[in-house]
């Protein structure tokens, strides 16, 4: 009967094991996932920066446009090619 006790005991500590494994792997993965999420984060900051960038050129050369066409709308005339 000693025998059986045993093999429950070493089952209980190879279940310990085991769950022990799998919370490290989770760990793991959660760091990992924290790791892309902040490397991520940073891209899009930096697309939003150059978005705003490009969206600060095009109102400067719309304004530009504007002054040279001194408040007038462009003509709409058809290029002589046609």
């Amino acid at each position: 009967m000693a025998h059986p006790q045993r093999c429950i005991r070493l089952r209980a500590v190879t279940d310990g094991d085991e769950t022990e494994a799998r919370l490290l792997q989770l760990e793991e993965k959660v760091a990992y996932q924290d790791k892309t999420i902040a490397e991520l984060n940073d891209v899009v900051v930096g697309l939003h920066r150059r978005i705003d960038e490009l969206f600060k050129r095009t109102e400067a050369a719309e304004r530009a446009l504007q002054n040279e066409l001194g408040g007038r709308d462009a003509p709409n005339e058809k290029p002589p090619h046609y």
